[in-house]
């Protein structure tokens, strides 16, 4: 047996001892198409890749799914799309961030609606217990903070610091979000 026809008969053993989840990720062949469509911000083929049967969960090596990608980005009609195919915003990365928490960092408001919209946790925390607020505070992005509150965001969570929204918002000096945040019960 030649040395490539091992490694192909290994690859399959070991694709087939993962299971189905495994061809939802990333390998050393490459991307799967949706991951690329996503990152590329090519909606028509994340469209087609839907319609083909891949999941809306599809998600990277590092566990970044669509949503988390195309939200990142700012490609909020993709993020839209995902989410009307049953695209899950609990999903976390391996810092602990979700899809919303990533879209309120970068101030991507028309994709924290979207996945607002879609009923994600927005009072979930990330490793070191930072919400999507707190992100959005840090930020200055008053329009993702208002999102947020009128979502029922909590703006008296605390980081593992003991830190809340007003404080990324004071410490980041953003008067109006750290305003906002005390006119809607914040301390």
């Amino acid at each position: 047996m030649s040395n490539w026809n091992r490694m192909v008969a290994i690859c399959v053993v070991l694709l087939a001892s993962a299971g189905p989840a495994a061809a939802q990720y990333d390998n050393f062949y490459g991307q799967v198409p949706i991951i690329s469509a996503a990152r590329n911000g090519d909606a028509g083929a994340v469209q087609r890749e839907l319609d083909a049967g891949t999941s809306a969960n599809t998600a990277d090596a590092n566990g970044a799914t669509v949503l988390m990608i195309v939200s990142t980005n700012g490609k909020c009609r993709i993020a839209e799309l995902v989410l009307k195919n049953k695209a899950r915003t609990d999903v976390k990365d391996k810092e602990g961030n979700t899809a919303l928490m990533l879209a309120s960092d970068r101030g991507y408001v028309d994709c924290v609606k979207a996945i607002v919209a879609a009923h994600a946790d927005v009072n979930a925390a990330n490793r070191q217990g930072i919400t999507a607020l707190m992100k959005a505070a840090r930020a200055g992005n008053l329009d993702i903070v208002q999102v947020l509150l009128a979502a029922k965001a909590d703006p008296n969570l605390t980081d593992f610091a003991g830190a809340t929204a007003i404080r990324y918002a004071e410490e980041s000096r953003q008067k109006r979000v750290a305003d906002a945040l005390r006119a809607a019960g914040g301390s």
